[in-house]
């Protein structure tokens, strides 16, 4: 029988070592990136965002507006489902724009060209802040229901509630992707980029909460490749029980997470993919 040739052990010593310091050069330029935007406050104005949506939200609960048990479940329910989906995709469009516009702005990307820092690598560590940021936002958001809880009833299921949030918000920036595919690919002012963040976000908000709704063929295709839509399917298997009297209407339409992970993480392998091409045109 013949034997397998094992890579000497120096090879392999010398493939850790260049792993190793290719992973903390990314590390590097995320922190980095991060810095950039610790400059502009928007790191801060992330985490006020997250609190801003459940104020209305908590003083409808007080009032008695979500009516029945549970109430803390459903001013969650509400926080994630309308003010993730609502004010994450719009801040994560406006945080591209900035991360990718600084060095056309400053003029450095000739300054790039001179260090071995590739655009795939930069580009990745820009996305690996825009995920660190929904990530944080959807965190915040828990913490944010947290304090409305204390005021309509009692505080329960915490874990669970930072695993969905987490979840949502890593998934919602991952559906932000295809935008910036448009921001980085048409390089326009920051005016430009911000709205059509925000019509991309409304799009995808109102396909959620109306396109559902409607049995259509073309409300069908648009609720099944817009991310929002998709996140929304999931959630709505999360926040309803047999017990509900339109549970037989909605169960139909819901999505387990492990179909809306596979279609999620497709639309943001091919947007990387996407985005990175047209980054390292740019450099040329």
């Amino acid at each position: 029988m013949t034997s397998r040739k094992r890579t000497p052990v120096k090879t392999r010593s010398r493939i850790i070592s260049k792993r190793s310091q290719e992973a903390w050069g990314l590390l590097k330029l995320v922190r980095c990136e991060f810095t950039k935007l610790k400059r502009k406050k928007f790191i801060l104005l992330v985490i006020v965002a997250a609190f801003l949506f459940p104020i209305p939200l908590t003083m409808l609960a007080m009032n008695g507006g979500f009516g029945g048990l549970n109430v803390y479940d459903k001013l969650f329910g509400m926080i994630v489902s309308y003010g993730q989906a609502l004010l994450l995709p719009s801040i994560l469009g406006i945080v591209a724009s900035m991360l990718f516009f600084m060095e056309r702005d400053h003029d450095t990307l000739k300054n790039l060209r001179t260090i071995p820092v590739s655009a795939t690598r930069m580009v990745t560590a820009k996305i690996i802040v825009l995920f660190m940021l929904g990530l944080i936002f959807s965190l915040a958001s828990v913490a944010a229901s947290m304090l409305g809880g204390a005021f309509v009833g009692n505080i329960q299921g915490v874990f669970a509630k930072l695993c969905i949030s987490a979840a949502d918000g890593i998934l919602l920036t991952a559906g932000t992707l295809p935008v910036v595919i448009v921001i980085v690919y048409f390089n326009r002012s920051y005016i430009f980029s911000i709205i059509l963040a925000f019509f991309y976000t409304i799009l995808n908000f109102s396909m959620a909460f109306v396109g559902l709704q409607y049995d259509t063929p073309m409300m069908k295709l648009l609720t099944s490749i817009l991310p929002t839509p998709i996140i929304y399917r999931w959630l709505l298997g999360l926040f309803t029980s047999p017990a509900d009297s339109f549970y037989a209407i909605i169960e139909p339409k819901t999505l387990p997470l492990p179909q809306v992970v596979i279609i999620i993480a497709i639309i943001a392998l091919i947007s990387y993919m996407a985005i990175v091409r047209i980054y390292n045109k740019r450099e040329d």
